[in-house]
């Protein structure tokens, strides 16, 4: 009976060992916007790296109204994009709060939802 409990226990290690490497290696694609925070009017830059070449990337940007812009990007053939931006770019301009951007695969419309998130970062705009 000990002999058989030390067997499953020896197993159920070497299964968690197995599911936390493969776990380790799989990392979501970076997402940065520099400067993290910035007043009214002030540029920022999003930067995301490690996104796919050959498919369909799309940006979602949310705004602190609560208001979406979605639309399809143009990823680099490294698999980065960078976008430069301002509060005076929101619907309607000049909004403080957070925004966030988040770079997903093919939206579904008209519900405006995705299966696959690839990278997601936001700015505080104040």
């Amino acid at each position: 009976m000990k002999r058989i409990n030390l067997l499953a226990i020896v197993v159920t290690a070497a299964a968690v060992a197995l599911v936390s490497a493969a776990g380790a290696a799989r990392r979501d694609p970076p997402c940065s916007i520099s400067p993290a925070s910035v007043n009214l009017d002030q540029s920022y830059t999003v930067s995301a790296s490690g996104l796919p070449t050959g498919g369909t990337v799309n940006l979602i940007i949310s705004y602190p109204n609560g208001n979406t812009l979605t639309g399809p990007i143009s990823v680099a053939s490294d698999g980065s994009f960078t976008l430069t931006r301002s509060s005076a770019d929101a619907m309607p301009p000049e909004q403080a709060g957070s925004y966030g951007y988040q770079f997903v695969g093919k939206v579904k419309w008209p519900q405006g939802t995705f299966s696959q998130l690839y990278a997601t970062c936001s700015v505080l705009v104040g």
